[in-house]
């Protein structure tokens, strides 16, 4: 071949050499550009559901969710009797219709710091007349039997007193029922027991108003039973 042939050659096949040069992949590809963080900030936020609480670690549990101590409601002090419900009908046996007995009647949750007792029941309906009163019933009590003495003082309840009904002293110290006049409707026989922080002397008598008299500033709680009785 002449010195001009090689020469023609090479001059034509230097550009296609250069242009396949260029066309060949680098040995390293580029990372791509969604394989990193648009900056640094991102790379340190937690994704997805990493973020939120799960399950029950946002609740409190077992006596950590109830209130405690004084936040707990308080038992109120109540006034029951198996003879009748209050507001309800008393059995003609406690009336002087019938046999004339004391109701049992029982209380529950009595007031702390309560040194006695006292109990009145009088029919509001009649003018506040008082069909018993009685005072010094022992701190420990929970309540009476039915039946109680008609006396002025009791063994049982020990050191218990009791006064004059509305009847006055002729018929003697201690319960007697309901005596309503014919037709004159519903009548509302209010037992009240009170618990006292007090307890008064033991050979002191009173009547209704007296007692009352005496009890005030004396009271830590009463709770009341209403038996309805007419003829």
């Amino acid at each position: 071949m002449s010195k001009l042939t090689a020469t023609v050659l090479a001059f034509f096949a230097l550009p296609v050499i250069t242009a396949l040069a260029l066309q060949s992949p680098p040995d390293t590809a580029p990372a791509s550009p969604q394989s990193a963080p648009a900056n640094a900030d991102d790379a340190a936020k937690p994704t997805g559901d990493a973020t939120k609480p799960t399950g029950d670690a946002t609740k409190p549990t077992g006596d950590a969710a109830k209130p405690t101590g004084d936040a707990a409601a308080k038992a109120e002090f109540t006034m029951t009797s198996p003879a009748f419900k209050n507001n309800e009908r008393l059995p003609v046996e406690y009336s002087t219709d019938g046999e004339n007995v004391s109701p049992e009647v029982a209380w529950t949750n009595a007031p702390a710091g309560t040194k006695s007792f006292a109990l009145i029941c009088h029919d509001p309906d009649a003018g506040q007349f008082i069909h018993w009163i009685a005072w010094n019933i022992p701190a420990d009590c929970k309540g009476l039997p039915r039946g109680l003495k008609r006396a002025a003082t009791l063994d049982e309840p020990k050191g218990m007193r009791q006064g004059f009904t509305g009847w006055g002293k002729s018929k003697g110290e201690g319960y007697l029922g309901p005596a309503p006049g014919k037709g004159s409707g519903d009548h509302h026989y209010t037992f009240t027991v009170v618990a006292l922080e007090t307890e008064f002397p033991a050979d002191k008598v009173f009547t209704a108003r007296e007692l009352r008299s005496a009890m005030k500033g004396h009271v830590l709680g009463k709770a009341e039973l209403v038996g309805i009785f007419s003829r």
